[in-house]
Order: C-alpha cells, then sequence, then structure tokens
C-alpha cells in the first residue's frame, strides 16, 4: 500500500524530470513536450485540453512550463461539447496553460463556458509510460479551485 509521504516523493521525482524536460527539451532524443488534460465536474461539462507546453521559465528550485502564446502552433486549445442545440456541437476555447513544477500547481486562464476564468489544481503523480510518440508521466488532481477533478498527462514528444 503507498503511503501518503511515498506518494509524495513520486511526485516530486515527476516534477524533478519535468524540470529536466523543460531546461533541455531535446535530451533523450526529444523533441518538445506537450500536455493533455481533462476536467470532470459540476457546474459546466467535462472538457479536453491540449496543447504544446515547452516554454520553461527557469525560476525557484525547478521552473515552470507554460503553455505557447496563442496564435502560435500548439496554442492551448479547450474542447467543451456543447449539447444546447438540435445537434452537438464542439466549442474551441483558447486557454492560457502555466505548470509551476516548483509547488506542482497547474493554472489555466480563458473564457470558459459556465466557469471561472481561472482555474488551477494541485498535481499528484499517478504513473509513467511509453509510447509510440514519447515519454508520458500522468498526474492527477488532489486539490482543485472548482472542486473538479482534473487528469493530466505530460508528454516528452519523441524521447526514446
Amino acid at each position: 500500500m503507498t503511503t501518503e509521504k511515498h506518494e509524495h516523493a513520486l511526485t516530486e521525482k515527476a516534477l524533478e524530470t519535468l524540470a529536466k524536460w523543460g531546461k533541455d527539451p531535446n535530451i533523450d532524443g526529444g523533441e518538445n513536450i506537450a500536455f493533455s488534460l481533462s476536467r470532470q465536474g459540476a457546474p459546466s461539462d467535462a472538457f479536453l485540453g491540449m496543447g504544446d507546453c515547452t516554454p520553461f521559465t527557469a525560476s525557484g528550485k525547478r521552473g515552470i512550463l507554460n503553455g505557447q502564446p496563442s496564435g502560435r502552433t500548439g496554442a492551448p486549445i479547450a474542447y467543451f461539447d456543447n449539447f444546447s442545440g438540435s445537434s452537438p456541437a464542439v466549442n474551441q476555447v483558447s486557454f492560457q496553460f502555466s505548470f509551476d513544477l516548483n509547488n506542482g500547481r497547474v493554472s489555466l486562464s480563458g473564457s470558459f463556458p459556465n466557469l471561472p476564468a481561472n482555474l488551477h489544481f494541485t498535481v499528484e503523480y499517478l504513473k509513467e509510460f511509453e509510447g509510440n510518440d514519447g515519454r508520458n508521466i500522468l498526474f492527477y488532481s488532489e486539490k482543485s479551485s472548482d472542486n473538479s477533478g482534473y487528469i493530466i498527462a505530460v508528454q516528452h514528444v519523441a524521447a526514446s
């Protein structure tokens, strides 16, 4: 059985790994860093978000991964299902993404339908895996500003 202390140690180790990727996205054959996240919780429908978070800011012990600026390739986009019309639709919402690796806090800012403009959550490590497109670290939310659940995967794209 994993203890809270052990979970914290695994989270710290994963955040250190992300800081290494941020400082040099080309290590281990990598090219850049991408993320995908999902949110589930009231009062809004679930959403999926994704983007490139290669921009790295050296700050504190580890640093901060940031989403690409609006208008750039890989800028963060959230996808919301809209069931209000006669046919379901998917609405795209741009947003800003920041993952503070010093304290394990993810911040999202945007014009999210039926949600606050600023959302944030802290992360706990879940697992790591390798796919055809690179190395991945998966986290779940421990505490969130909107009492929702989040899952976030951070990928070192094309890393071997």
